[in-house]
């Protein structure tokens, strides 16, 4: 079927895990695949991306971008874009991984509007993303142009002059989460105004949906352009499997979502398209088989369908 006559697409959001080409590190300078090791990992990548079949592909914890390029064009996507670049210590170290978007359609980069935040408490108003999301335009001809945005949001990992201070650590980075889901939804709500498209948000938000931490993105208002608002895809699915998406030993949490909003609710006046699927790929992590998986990811991919009200 001709993309112009397809009702459905489908969206994947998955984070690489440190996605660092030999004989490049991340974080830390010995933390370096072998050709062996990464070969496995690449092969996985593509087997999985063959399996779910993504018209839109959100990815994080990218550092090696020209050879992920590579990567996601042999799995034929022709159209890319990526939140920015790497951060490289002594030409060998990568300590800042960015996110990438991988398109089968048209896509335009765009930047997240800046905020004012005169108004806000002394402790945020000059509170920063710890990795910059990416922000497009993507035409489908299904639903038009549509708002998609790629986040990888703080996670536990401590900055170095905390790591001999754990609890203090944590908080620190919860309380930099919080900040950032705010500076989101108050961003992505400021687009909305200046010009209602419907928005997706995808990417690892190292946190429970129903966390006090993501609370600011639970917000719905009223604007001339109609609702605004953005919900978990597992929640508009009319069946599905919500299971972890990462394990810490035995310790299964959620951390990764496809976030849509009021356009993709049928409940909703505003409504053009549904989510008629919902998928977690975790086979990886629940029962791995290590000639195959032993380098994979330590996240479980979310996969969406979303097609047209009927």
């Amino acid at each position: 079927m001709s993309q112009q006559l397809r009702q459905s697409y489908r969206l994947t959001t998955l984070n690489l895990h440190n996605f660092a080409a030999p004989p490049l590190a991340c974080y830390e300078w010995d933390n370096i695949y072998s050709q062996a090791q990464w070969q496995q990992k690449t092969q996985w990548l593509l087997a999985t991306w063959q399996q779910l079949k993504p018209d839109l592909l959100a990815l994080q914890e990218v550092f090696s971008v020209d050879a992920l390029v590579e990567l996601i064009s042999a799995a034929g996507f022709a159209h890319w874009a990526v939140s920015a670049q790497p951060v490289l210590v002594d030409d060998h170290v990568f300590q800042k991984p960015v996110q990438l978007l991988a398109s089968r359609y048209p896509l335009q980069v765009q930047s997240l509007p800046k905020l004012d935040t005169s108004d806000w408490p002394s402790a945020m108003q000059h509170c920063q993303f710890s990795r910059e999301p990416l922000l497009v335009e993507v035409e489908l001809p299904l639903l038009g142009k549509v708002r998609v945005v790629v986040c990888h949001l703080k996670s536990a990992r401590a900055v170095a002059e905390l790591q001999a201070y754990p609890a203090l650590a944590l908080w620190q980075s919860a309380q930099q989460r919080g900040m950032e889901a705010t500076m989101l939804w108050q961003q992505l709500h400021q687009l909305y105004q200046q010009q209602p498209l419907p928005t997706i948000v995808m990417g690892d938000f190292n946190d429970s949906w129903s966390s006090t931490i993501l609370q600011p993105l639970h917000a719905t208002t009223k604007t001339k352009n109609g609702l605004f608002l953005l919900q978990d895809a597992a929640d508009l699915a009319p069946e599905g499997r919500r299971a972890p998406t990462h394990y810490y030993g035995a310790d299964g949490r959620v951390l990764d979502y496809v976030l849509l909003s009021a356009e993709f609710d049928p409940r909703h006046h505003q409504g053009v398209a549904e989510v008629s699927a919902y998928q977690i790929y975790d086979q990886h992590l629940v029962r791995p088989n290590f000639a195959i998986d032993g380098y994979s990811s330590d996240h479980a991919a979310v996969s969406i369908e979303l097609s047209r009200i009927r």
